[in-house]
């Protein structure tokens, strides 16, 4: 028992187990950006974006959950709990841009208001 001890103080005083933790949000984050890619990609291929790219998106939170519409279209989605990100003024482009740049909640932002559509 002292020996587990030993090796996980060892371990987390040498930095391996922080390391190691904070490679599972890296994870989680790259698959938000593959997503919010695949879902631009696919907007690119029917025509769409072009149109889009320019359109802001409006949040709101209710019941634990977060509803993106992209103004002045169709476009909406939900996804559950409180995305963490202000897309006060930016456009869908900036928003991806921010998402490309490693910002979870600009790709949760896409991924809710585009991914359903």
């Amino acid at each position: 028992m002292f020996i587990i001890i030993f090796v996980t103080l060892f371990a987390y005083n040498r930095g391996y187990l922080p390391t190691a933790l904070s490679l599972g949000g890296k994870v989680d984050k790259s698959q938000l950006q593959d997503n919010a890619q695949l879902i631009i990609s696919q907007l690119k291929i029917k025509g769409d974006w072009n149109a889009l790219k320019s359109k802001t998106v409006s949040l709101s939170t209710s019941n634990g959950a977060t509803t993106c519409t992209v103004d002045g279209t169709s476009y909406s989605g939900t996804r559950p709990g409180t995305i963490d990100y202000s897309t006060d003024g930016k456009t869908l482009e900036e928003i991806y841009n921010d998402c490309m740049d490693g910002e979870a909640g600009a790709c949760e932002v896409i991924i809710c208001a585009l991914g359903t559509e």
